[in-house]
C-alpha cells in the first residue's frame, strides 16, 4: 500500500483527488493541505510515497516546494496550465496531471509510478530490468532513448550532465545522484565527484586510474569512491590458486 499527500490551494481539487485516491486499490491518503508552507513542515515529519502537488500557489509555488522536499518522494504535479508541463519534466517529476483530471488518467499515473518503483527494487540482472532510459536533451521538446550499453561515461558540469556515447553526447539537466538512481548498479560506478563510468567499458585499471577507451584520457578515482569501486573489481578478479 502506497501512501499519498495532496497540496493544492483549491479545496475542490483536494476533494477530487481524495475521492480518486479512495477509489484506487493499493493507494491511501495520509493527508492534505491548502497551504504549501504548512505542507512543507508536515512533509518533513511524515514522508509519503506519492505527493500530488499543485504548481500555481501563493507564497510558495509547487515548483519551489518540489526543490525543498526529499527526493525519494514520487511527485505528481497537478495544474490547469499546460505550459507548466516542460518545467515539471525538467525537474524530473514522476508525472504531470492537467486539470480537470480524469480518473482514467489518474489511474494510469498511479500504475506508472508502481511500475517505476518495482523496477528500482528489482534484483540486478532480473529479466524484468529495463536496459534503457529516456532523457530530454538540448531542445526541451526532444526526448531521446539512451541504451545503457551505449554509455561510456557521464560527466557533471555545473547544473547539468553530459552523457558520452561512443559517437555522440547528450546534455541533460540532472545531478549525478539523480541519474545514478536510474542506472543498474552492476553496470555503472561513480568513481569521482564529477564522473560515472560504465563498468563494462573498462579496459585497464592502473593504480588509481581507469582507462575506458583508447581515445580517452584515464579517469582518476576519487578517494571517497575508491573502496566501493575496488570491491566491485575484486569480485571479478581472477587470482592464481595457491598450491
Amino acid at each position: 500500500m502506497l501512501s499519498s499527500y495532496i497540496v493544492d490551494d483549491e479545496f475542490h481539487a483536494i476533494e477530487l483527488l481524495s475521492d480518486y485516491i479512495n477509489q484506487t486499490p493499493g493507494l491511501k491518503l495520509n493527508g492534505s493541505s491548502l497551504n504549501a508552507i504548512e505542507a512543507l513542515h508536515e512533509l518533513s515529519n511524515h514522508l509519503p510515497d506519492i505527493l500530488f502537488l499543485d504548481i500555481d500557489m501563493p507564497y510558495l509555488s509547487g515548483l519551489e516546494l518540489f526543490k525543498l522536499i526529499d527526493s525519494r518522494v514520487q511527485v505528481v504535479f497537478t495544474t490547469a496550465h499546460a505550459n507548466y508541463a516542460v518545467d515539471s519534466y525538467n525537474l524530473n517529476a514522476s508525472d504531470f496531471l492537467l486539470k480537470p483530471i480524469r480518473y482514467e488518467r489518474f489511474v494510469n499515473c498511479f500504475n506508472r509510478i508502481v511500475d517505476n518503483l518495482a523496477q528500482k527494487t528489482s534484483p540486478v540482472g532480473s529479466s524484468s530490468n529495463i536496459d534503457y532510459i529516456y532523457i530530454q536533451s538540448g531542445l526541451k521538446s526532444k526526448i531521446i532513448k539512451i541504451i545503457f550499453d551505449d554509455i561510456l561515461y557521464i560527466e557533471s558540469l555545473n547544473n547539468y550532465l553530459v552523457i558520452y556515447l561512443l559517437h555522440e553526447k547528450h546534455i541533460v539537466y540532472l545531478s549525478l545522484k539523480e541519474i545514478l538512481e536510474r542506472l543498474p548498479e552492476a553496470q555503472f560506478s561513480r568513481i569521482h565527484k564529477s564522473f560515472i563510468i560504465n563498468y563494462t567499458k573498462i579496459r585497464v585499471i592502473e593504480g588509481n586510474r581507469v582507462f575506458v577507451s583508447s581515445h580517452l584520457p584515464p579517469f582518476n578515482i576519487g578517494a571517497q569512491f575508491k573502496e566501493k569501486f575496488f570491491e566491485k573489481v575484486e569480485k571479478q578478479l581472477l587470482r592464481k590458486v595457491k598450491e
